[in-house]
């Protein structure tokens, strides 16, 4: 190697671990509570884990690419505003966010989602009273699926 061809490649290498951290990855992982701040406006904290939210998942998926998920509540449909539902681990923990009306009778919604890893899923209930409910189940991904 040359002195030329090392200092154009220790140019590049500098020019790299500085601009580096203004980078980031398109499915950068971002934290869930970051992602609760931004999406419900309140700290993970501030959410409260009841008895009347029924979520309904696989203890074992066998692939994190089609796990079946239903979430149930007694709640009555009146007081509930939204639903949002979260995986923890994934590299955007964000997965849905339903809007409950009257109209749909109850609090039941089911669907499939992907995960990449074992992981809690959460789902949130928004209240019309401005505060927030959850359940959580820990479901074990034994083929990842988001990656």
């Amino acid at each position: 190697m040359d002195r030329r061809k090392f200092l154009t490649l220790s140019a590049v290498a500098v020019m790299g671990l500085t601009l580096a951290p203004a980078f980031k990855p398109a499915f950068g992982a971002t934290k869930l509570e970051e992602e609760i701040q931004k999406r419900l406006g309140v700290q993970l904290s501030q959410v409260k884990e009841v008895a009347e939210i029924k979520l309904t998942a696989p203890t074992i998926a066998e692939s994190g690419a089609n796990v079946p998920i239903t979430v149930e509540s007694t709640i009555p449909i009146e007081q509930v505003e939204r639903l949002y539902i979260f995986v923890d681990k994934n590299p955007i923990p964000w997965v849905a966010d339903v809007s409950l009306t009257p109209m749909n009778g109850q609090v039941f919604f089911s669907t499939r989602i992907k995960m990449g890893e074992t992981s809690n899923v959460r789902a949130i209930l928004k209240l019309k009273d401005g505060s927030y409910v959850m359940a959580t189940k820990e479901v074990k991904v034994t083929a990842g699926g988001c990656g």
